[in-house]
Formats: C-alpha cells, sequence, structure tokens
C-alpha cells in the first residue's frame, strides 16, 4: 500500500518552481506541469467537490492522465517478451484492461490529497527519452521520483515509466506479470487483472 501512496502522490502534488528555474523549464518539465496543474484545477474546482460529483470528477481526471501516460507503452513493456506473441486483438484488449487497472489505482486515491509539493531536481534528455528527476516533499518526508519519458512524432512527452525510491513502476509489474505467466496461462493473466478492475 506505499508503494500505491507514492505512485499517487504523484499525480495529486502541487508543482513548484523557482520563478528562474519555471522560466527555463524544458518541454519536458512544462508538459508534465500542464499536466499537474490540470489535475489541481479539477481538484480545487468547487463543481466536482461532494459526492454526486464522484463520476464527474474522475472522468475529467481520467482524461488528463490518458493525455500524458502512454499506457500502450507501458503494457508492452510490462509484458516484455510475453507481449510479441500476443495476436493484435489480445494486445488492444491488454492495454484497455491494464489502462483501466492504472486509473483506478491512482483516480481512487483522489480524496486523499493533501497539499504535497513538488520540485524538479534535474531531467536528462538524449534524443527522443528524457528522465525528469523530482521530489516529493512532505511535512515529514522527501520522496524521490523519476518520471522517465519518450518524444512523439508530434512533439508530445509521454510518460511510459515511473521510478519510486528506485523503485520502477513498470519493473515491479513485469515481474509479477512475469512470475504469473511462469506458472499459469496468459488467459489466467488477463482474468487475474479483470478481477482486480472489477472489484
Amino acid at each position: 500500500m506505499k508503494f500505491l501512496r507514492i505512485v499517487f502522490l504523484v499525480f495529486f502534488a502541487v508543482c513548484v518552481f523557482s520563478p528562474a528555474h519555471h522560466a527555463c523549464a524544458s518541454p519536458v518539465q512544462e508538459q508534465l506541469k500542464v499536466t499537474l496543474d490540470q489535475i489541481m484545477e479539477i481538484l480545487k474546482d468547487p463543481s466536482f467537490k461532494g459526492e454526486e460529483q464522484v463520476e464527474k470528477r474522475r472522468l475529467s481526471l481520467r482524461k488528463v492522465i490518458k493525455e500524458r501516460f502512454s499506457f500502450a507503452k507501458m503494457s508492452q513493456l510490462t509484458l516484455s517478451r510475453h507481449w510479441k506473441k500476443r495476436s493484435d486483438e489480445e494486445k488492444k484488449a491488454f492495454i484497455d484492461l491494464f489502462s483501466q487497472l492504472l486509473e483506478e489505482t491512482y483516480v481512487s486515491k483522489i480524496e486523499g490529497y493533501t497539499d504535497e509539493k513538488v520540485v524538479y531536481v534535474r531531467e536528462f534528455v538524449k534524443k527522443k527519452k528524457a528522465q525528469v528527476n523530482t521530489k516529493i516533499i512532505t511535512k515529514t518526508i522527501e520522496i524521490p521520483i523519476d518520471y522517465r519519458m519518450y518524444k512523439t512524432k508530434d512533439g508530445s512527452w509521454l510518460v511510459y515509466d515511473l521510478v519510486i525510491e528506485g523503485v520502477s513502476l513498470v519493473g515491479n509489474y513485469r515481474s509479477q506479470f512475469n512470475h504469473i505467466l511462469q506458472k499459469k496461462s496468459y488467459d489466467q493473466l488477463v482474468a487475474k487483472l479483470r478481477k482486480k478492475v472489477e472489484n
């Protein structure tokens, strides 16, 4: 649960920049900030408050998350060598299912938001790949978060992995899925994921 809590903090924290830092922020950082700002606007919008607005609020949040996260890339990386064995229909179905699992994990934590802050530490950009290192600042601890991103043909930077306190989100799922597939069939893995989503 600690791991999921930290993942949640990545998405629903306030971005803090010094004026100088913000002025020279790269396209990678700027695009990340746009996403986080949009999330904050939704969370603070009075029209989204209250139990009766839960579905409306969550739909808006999912839309923002989908625009910045490449669930297709994450799905491919988590299945690793097992990805190539899947048919086009199976790949599409897996992406849809895995996307729901990740979205539900993040969105279900929305109500626990407590005004943590995110500080951008440094970034590494090499051609079409980048890693942006940040820190989540809470009242008691600092949590290092590294965003791994890639550049699309239209110039957008999308997140394909998160490294949280040295633990890769994609690597964590890949290890779990590979362990399951060593003992069970692909259909059994999908059934297990579908059960998690439905619950």
